[in-house]
């Protein structure tokens, strides 16, 4: 058995090489470059994510039994990269294992902004729910799981796992924690000040260990097969708990100063999933425990987050 692992320089990435590893799962990754020190075969780079030739050709050499496809950007500009990265390479990659002698199993990385703004008396969002996003990284994401659904359909076991909101060792610092704790971090003994947009935001957290270990379950589930499933815990944590737990850890003296105006990917006050789905499939994420995030965040190196 042998597994493709795109984005595996990622933030989610390095934990789900790290998962397999300890499963004894050879892993093959495919990615924008090769990383250092890595033994013949076992990485290959991509220049361009939409081009469907050389992406076959990989395929073709790897035959693998499991695709992890989890490379994606959440950078809205340019939009046509947007596209070629979030939509076009599961699209090609789809059609790649398709065409093999022995189609591997596919995981594809979803996002939970994919549903776009959901009503308070819609949640949790379930995967039945509409999805309606409204900014490019949900739009682009949302159009890589039809092809996923779509290459089901056609006789391909692909399982589409839409992601929520993932924090651990390793967070790059376009989300709010990472940020925060690269801020916190770099204060003087005596502190300082963050300043933060609303953190009454409730969000569900889980951590990226146990997503990892999730993901590679889902795929090799035959239930799982041609499905959305939610990867949450169906419970909400406010950003303020995260916080205040980063704070804590760091035992300096900091300021909060939330300020009007400032928001993140999302301002919708609360938003979390179902994990009944999940549950259903014998996989249960709990939510992310702040203070064993927090230690996590402020104790990971620099290239941890890059």
């Amino acid at each position: 058995m042998t597994a493709l692992v795109t984005g595996a320089g990622g933030f989610l990435g390095r934990h789900l090489v790290a998962h397999l590893a300890k499963l004894g799962i050879p892993v093959v990754t495919l990615g924008r470059s090769i990383p250092p020190g890595a033994a013949p075969g076992s990485a290959f780079a991509l220049a361009d994510p939409a081009d469907g030739a050389a992406i076959r050709a990989v395929m073709e050499q790897v035959r693998p039994s499991l695709v992890f496809h989890l490379a994606g950007t959440p950078a809205p500009e340019p939009l046509a990269e947007a596209y070629r990265v979030n939509t076009l390479f599961g699209a090609h990659l789809l059609a790649a294992a398709r065409v093999l002698d022995a189609p591997p199993r596919v995981l594809l990385a979803g996002s939970a902004a994919e549903y776009g703004p959901v009503a308070e008396d819609a949640l949790p969002v379930e995967e039945t729910a509409p999805c309606r996003p409204v900014a490019p990284y949900g739009i682009t994401k949302l159009a890589q799981t039809l092809h996923g659904l779509a290459a089901a359909d056609a006789g391909l076991p692909v399982v589409v796992a839409r992601l929520f909101n993932i924090v651990g060792a390793g967070m790059p610092a376009h989300l709010a924690l990472g940020s925060f704790a690269r801020q916190i971090a770099a204060m003087p003994a005596e502190g300082g000040t963050l300043r933060s947009g609303p953190l009454d935001r409730e969000r569900d957290f889980v951590e990226a260990g146990p997503v990892a270990a999730a993901l590679v379950a889902l795929l090799q589930d035959p239930r799982a097969a041609g499905r959305v499933v939610n990867v949450c815990s169906g419970k909400p944590t406010s950003l303020a708990v995260m916080v205040r737990a980063l704070v804590a850890a760091s035992g300096k003296p900091v300021t909060l100063r939330q300020e009007t105006g400032r928001f993140g990917n999302s301002d919708m006050i609360r938003h979390w999933g179902s994990a009944a789905l999940l549950a259903s499939l014998g996989h249960v994420l709990g939510a992310a425990d702040p203070v064993r995030v927090a230690d996590a965040l402020l104790g990971q190196s620099p290239s941890q987050g890059a």
